[in-house]
C-alpha cells in the first residue's frame, strides 16, 4: 500500500514539474520573440513615407482596418522564404499563431478620392514610442513598426498621445468576435453579421484580405462609404 502511495506521488511530483517546466518554457519563448521585435529601432520616418503628410484634410469619421494575419503572412514567407526581417518575426514566425489583428484605425475624410487625401502625419515626424508601451499592445497589433507607423500616421490624427489612440483600437477590437478560419469576402460579411449583432445592418468594407468597420467621430457605428479609401 505504501510503495503504490508513493508511486502515485512520484507520479504527481513528475507531472508538476513537466508542467512548471513546460509553463517556464513557453513563456520564455514569448520573452524571446517579443524582444526579438522591439530590442531594435522601429522608429517610421515620415520623410521616407511615398504618400506623405496631410494635416489639412477634416476628419470627417474613422476606419478600424482588421487584417487576416495568416494571410498575411503567406505572402510574406513567399517573399522571404525562411529568411523574415525581423520586423516580421513576432507576427509570422513559429512562435505565434494570430488570426485577425488590427492593421490601423484611420481619421478619414469623405471627400478622398486618394489615399493621399485623408489626414496623415497632422503632428509631424514624432519620436519613437517608449518599448514598455509598444509592447503593451501586441496582442493587437503584433509588430512594434506596425504600432509606430500607425500611430504617426493615422493616431496623430485623432489623439494627443499614443496610449489613448491604442487603447481605443483595444476597446474596439475587444467589442467585436471574429471568426478563426478563412472565409471569403461574402461569407465574412454574413457571419460578422450574424455574431455581432451592432453590424447587423451595416454596410462593411473589404480589400484583399482586410474588413473595414466605420465609425462616426463620436465613435458609433455607421454605414462605409462605398469609395472608402486609405490607407
Amino acid at each position: 500500500m505504501n510503495e503504490k502511495r508513493m508511486l502515485l506521488l512520484s507520479f504527481f511530483v513528475v507531472a508538476f514539474l513537466m508542467f512548471l517546466l513546460a509553463g517556464w518554457y513557453y513563456f520564455s519563448q514569448q520573452k524571446q520573440a517579443a524582444e526579438v521585435v522591439v530590442d531594435r529601432n522601429y522608429d517610421y520616418v515620415m520623410k521616407n513615407d511615398p504618400i506623405g503628410q496631410n494635416k489639412q484634410a477634416q476628419t470627417d469619421y474613422y476606419t478600424l482596418v482588421l487584417s487576416w494575419s495568416p494571410a498575411f503572412c503567406e505572402r510574406q514567407r513567399q517573399q522571404y522564404g525562411d529568411n523574415l526581417p525581423t520586423s516580421l518575426q513576432y507576427q509570422c514566425g513559429l512562435t505565434q499563431q494570430f488570426g485577425w489583428i488590427v492593421h490601423g484605425l484611420w481619421s478619414q475624410n469623405k471627400q478622398a478620392r486618394r489615399v493621399s487625401d485623408h489626414p496623415r502625419f497632422c503632428q509631424g515626424d514624432l519620436p519613437q514610442l517608449p518599448q514598455d508601451l509598444i509592447e503593451r499592445y501586441l496582442p493587437e497589433m503584433p509588430s512594434a513598426g506596425l504600432l509606430q507607423g500607425e500611430w504617426e500616421k493615422h493616431g496623430a490624427c485623432m489623439f494627443n498621445n499614443a496610449q489613448d489612440y491604442f487603447e481605443k483600437i483595444k476597446n474596439l477590437y475587444r467589442t467585436l468576435k471574429l471568426p478563426n478560419y478563412e472565409l471569403s469576402r461574402t461569407e465574412l460579411f454574413k457571419w460578422m453579421r450574424k455574431n455581432n449583432p451592432q453590424l447587423k445592418d451595416v454596410y462593411l468594407g473589404a480589400a484583399r484580405n482586410e474588413l473595414f468597420i466605420c465609425y462616426d467621430l463620436d465613435w458609433q457605428i455607421i454605414d462605409c462609404p462605398s469609395s472608402r479609401t486609405g490607407y
